[in-house]
């Protein structure tokens, strides 16, 4: 069953009629079936375009295998991982591509409430390359199930609070799955909302990742109108971004430190994030008494170790917030949340934000292949450095860190920097972009 896309602890990604072929799909399903020895299987998609076609694949090959399919549509990535537990669902298929381009197309795999861990994920790509289509002794059948009410009371009985003041909110889904969702549960809340790029097509009306250089059209939604507060989902919802009352977008990174506040304040416990995010997080969990734990990139990663030391919360500093106890993923919605409930406790995310370290953030990518000797050149650039190497290369003096890596998800070396200044970001990533051209 080889085919060439890329598959990793992110799941599957690829071009659909190109890498992603019909056939190819339908015999991964049945695959993933028989590996996982599923009874129910939930089946999802985002609203990328070639989203149905992928979807009705899926749902065939699945069926082949024997399975009763639980059928939750359209729905965000974190409503289908949170109803493959709420529903008892042995296992569970997202159609989605996250943050890729709007002509790339994939899944993601799931057990029991949460993604595939790294070593199980692994093992069914092995088998994958070698399954064969077998013809069934019996077929499944499929039944649709109501999966975003469900995750939607549960997201309103979790973060609870008062639903006063109203207040006036911006939101760019970015025409992803997410839209119908957030504004249904912002209107629960007690919120007036105002959106741009609303409309599930999978027509993607801004670059899909939810960074600040993609939310100026919020921002000027929120300045224009005196919202008090604005938010921003990737294409399938698990990452979110935020605009404050005074129209600045601070940047993806801020939503997992202030949910995280949220979630300390309420009760202490370990914090995990991936070796990618701020060191914004460290100031929160010092300041609150609380261990930090860095994995490698990949939620999947960072829900392990949530779960080996019973940790409190966490996530990837993309926009993505983890409450273990409450959904085994990345969850915009939760965190949307919670935003509005501190926006409301406090009267300003800006003054939240204000209060945190200002760090300098850069990152690239490169289209080279990944080796042990770009590993050593760029480490021979900071030889006092402390150096993780679990993923790819992490470097990290006082004043800076930098992660550069091989993507999940795309064919690139990402390549990630922050530092007190402006000044030193600018120059370690110059540095390094250097030894990548040679």
């Amino acid at each position: 069953m080889t085919q060439m896309v890329k598959f990793s602890v992110s799941g599957l990604r690829g071009v659909f009629g190109e890498e992603l072929k019909t056939d190819y799909l339908v015999a991964l399903s049945q695959a993933f079936a028989r590996f996982m020895g599923a009874g129910k299987v939930l089946l999802a998609r985002d609203a990328r375009v070639s989203g149905a076609e992928i979807y009705e694949a899926v749902k065939i090959g699945l069926i082949r295998a024997g399975v009763k399919v639980l059928e939750a549509g359209m729905v965000s990535t974190p409503t289908a991982v949170y109803a493959a537990r709420a529903f008892d669902a042995d296992a569970g298929l997202v159609v989605t591509a996250s943050h890729n381009p709007p002509d790339h197309n994939g899944l993601k795999f799931l057990e029991r409430g949460r993604f595939l861990a790294p070593a199980k994920i692994s093992e069914f790509i092995s088998y994958a390359e070698t399954a064969k289509t077998y013809q069934p002794t019996r077929h499944g059948d499929a039944e649709e199930i109501k999966a975003l009410l469900s995750h939607l009371g549960a997201v309103i009985n979790e973060v609870g609070g008062d639903k006063e003041p109203r207040l006036r909110v911006g939101l760019d889904p970015v025409n992803g799955a997410a839209g119908p969702e957030a504004m249904m549960l912002l209107e629960e809340l007690n919120c007036e909302v105002h959106a741009v790029n609303s409309e599930p097509n999978g027509r993607f009306g801004r670059g899909p990742e939810p960074v600040s250089e993609n939310l100026e059209g919020l921002r000027s939604l929120v300045r224009d109108k005196g919202l008090d507060v604005g938010f921003a989902f990737d294409p399938d919802g698990d990452r979110l971004a935020f605009v404050d009352e005074n129209a600045r977008a601070p940047g993806e990174e801020y939503t997992v430190p202030l949910c995280a506040q949220w979630a300390l304040e309420q009760e202490r416990g370990d914090v995990v994030v991936n070796l990618s995010t701020s060191r914004l997080i460290e100031h929160v969990a010092e300041r609150l008494g609380v261990k930090l734990h860095r994995t490698p990139v990949g939620e999947a990663h960072v829900v392990d170790r949530l779960l080996d030391v019973n940790g409190r919360c966490g996530g990837e500093g993309n926009g993505g917030f983890i409450l273990p106890c409450f959904n085994g993923t990345r969850d915009g919605l939760l965190a949307m949340a919670v935003l509005i409930q501190l926006r409301r406790k406090h009267d300003s995310l800006a003054e939240m934000v204000d209060s945190l370290p200002t760090y300098h953030r850069r990152k690239d990518k490169f289209r080279i292949e990944w080796s042990e000797g770009l590993v050593e050149r760029v480490a021979s650039l900071f030889p006092s450095a402390r150096r993780d190497t679990r993923d790819g290369l992490w470097l990290a003096e006082e004043e800076f860190f930098l992660h550069l890596r091989p993507s999940n998800t795309e064919p690139v070396v990402r390549l990630i920097v922050e530092a007190y200044t402006s000044e030193r970001a600018d120059k370690i990533i110059e540095e390094v972009r250097r030894l990548c051209a040679e």
